[in-house]
């Protein structure tokens, strides 16, 4: 379970990243690059560290493998789309609809023991709970339909991704190919995003790079670390895991936003975190008994 932890350790500096490069940058243009730079990284340790996996993969391989991707990225444009209109609370409550996607899943299909595991579970999404009531609301439409559509579609894809790559983990896919092949879908979903923006969008490629270069690079070895260690995460344990311990990557980016840029916290946010600690460690000892 260490790996799904320094996972979301460096999903929260990564997405910290993000709130400032997308205050220089275009979102498409600084995706698409940042899984160009991943891709590549990704790329060369394969290539150097384990060239043995390319010769292993086969033609069904590779399907399997992009299946999860695409739906994890289709789960990326919904999160988008509905965050326009929508807000964080909102996100945070369709979080825990994609827990409940993978728990039914699970029960219906894997006759999974969810009993073995009630008791952290339950520690999480109360100390998620706290995180997600205590945020202000916004003015939006949140009674808007088809906010709440993407949303549904959002969990539903992300659940999905989830259980295809758990499926691909135990057909012995490398953990490794299965990254390089998500960021390069990622890359060309960027990039057919970026092709529909405004000319004028398109050109600023140059002045985005010089401007958040730097950044995107860091951002680009931040999410290869966390994709790699969630999966090797997800391949050892399960998918209610793998989907629940994430929920505290919101509360962690704000924590270190606080201690990086002194940007605001309060003391709910810390008893939500230490709440959901102390359930990551009851599911710790729970994988321990099994």
């Amino acid at each position: 379970m260490i790996y799904l932890i320094i996972s979301i350790v460096f999903y929260s500096l990564n997405n910290l990243l993000w709130k400032k490069v997308l205050q220089q940058a275009n979102s498409w243009m600084a995706m698409s690059l940042r899984a160009l730079l991943t891709s590549f990284i990704g790329l060369g340790i394969l290539i150097f560290s384990s060239p043995e996996i390319l010769y292993e993969i086969d033609f069904n391989t590779v399907c399997r493998v992009s299946i999860a991707s695409c739906l994890g990225a289709f789960g990326l444009i919904c999160m988008i789309s509905a965050l326009i209109n929508g807000t964080l609370r909102q996100l945070g409550i369709f979080n825990l609809l994609t827990i409940a996607f993978t728990v039914f899943y699970l029960l219906l299909f894997e006759n999974f023991n969810f009993l073995n595991f009630l008791y952290g579970t339950s520690l999480i999404i109360v100390g998620f709970s706290i995180y997600v009531f205590q945020i202000k609301r916004l003015p939006s439409e949140e009674s808007n339909v088809k906010t709440i559509i993407y949303y549904t579609l959002m969990s539903l894809f992300f659940a999905s991704s989830g259980l295809v790559h758990w499926y691909n983990f135990k057909q012995s896919i490398p953990p490794l190919f299965s990254v390089v092949n998500q960021e390069i879908i990622v890359f060309l979903i960027g990039g057919i995003g970026l092709a529909l923006q405004p000319k004028s969008v398109k050109t600023q490629w140059l002045q985005t790079i010089v401007k958040s270069g730097y950044l995107l690079v860091v951002m680009a070895v931040l999410i290869f670390a966390a994709v790699w260690s969630g999966f090797l995460g997800l391949k050892i344990t399960n998918p209610l895991l793998a989907s629940l311990l994430p929920l505290a990557t919101p509360i962690l980016t704000i924590l270190f936003g606080a201690l990086f840029f002194k940007e605001k916290w309060n003391k709910k946010m810390g008893l939500a975190l230490f709440i959901i600690a102390i359930g990551a460690y009851v599911l710790h000892l729970n994988l321990n008994q099994g």
